[in-house]
């Protein structure tokens, strides 16, 4: 069965050694504690129903698929919110609290930054505001809870790396319209 569901994943331009690589960069704290004493590691927890994380086409090749801290779907690409350019099924995985830090995801090691690529094809990072916001103190309170500054500068090299895939920069480019249409919204200042 998995042979059959890895034939039919998104394609990533990618290899193992480029994920190995980013994984190493990402290896760093965010901030000089332990952000998840601030929250009772609520990122690494199903905090509501159904809450996981996609990975991104090619990362697969990090994870066996029978890891014991995650359970496993996959998710049709064309019936979620992913960019046209993907065809196939997403690795989503959902964690039980116990994933081993050192084997995270790239979006939870990254989290809570996400990519950004303005207008003209310059890429940043920006903290997560559009998911962010509901449960990390980081992004509520950058001002009291700053991000180290190794640690938003090896995010960045990390997308750097990772928009170098066709496949990653559409999706980069996707959440960055969300984020511009976000930050615009009347209701924006409000909340933080």
């Amino acid at each position: 069965m998995l042979g059959y569901i890895r034939r039919r994943l998104v394609k990533s331009t990618l290899r193992k050694e480029d994920f190995e690589r980013v994984y190493s960069l990402l290896d760093v704290p965010t901030i000089e504690s332990d952000c998840g004493d601030l929250c009772g590691q609520r990122c690494c927890q199903e905090y509501e129903p159904g809450v996981g994380m996609y990975l991104l086409p090619g990362e697969e090749v990090m994870f066996s698929g029978r890891e014991p801290w995650l359970r496993w779907s996959y998710k049709s690409a064309k019936r979620h919110d992913f960019p046209e350019s993907w065809k196939g099924l997403v690795p989503f995985a959902m964690c039980n609290g116990t994933c081993p830090r050192d084997k995270r995801p790239i979006q939870c090691r990254t989290f809570p930054l996400m990519p950004y690529l303005g207008p003209n094809g310059d890429l940043s990072v920006r903290l997560d505001r559009l998911t962010g916001s509901l449960v990390c103190p980081l992004v509520r309170n950058p001002e009291e809870h700053p991000l180290r500054d190794e640690f938003v500068s090896r995010v960045l090299e990390a997308w750097k790396i990772l928009i170098r895939d066709p496949l990653v920069r559409d999706d980069v480019e996707h959440l960055s319209r969300k984020m511009d249409v976000d930050e615009k919204a009347p209701w924006r200042g409000l909340l933080l």
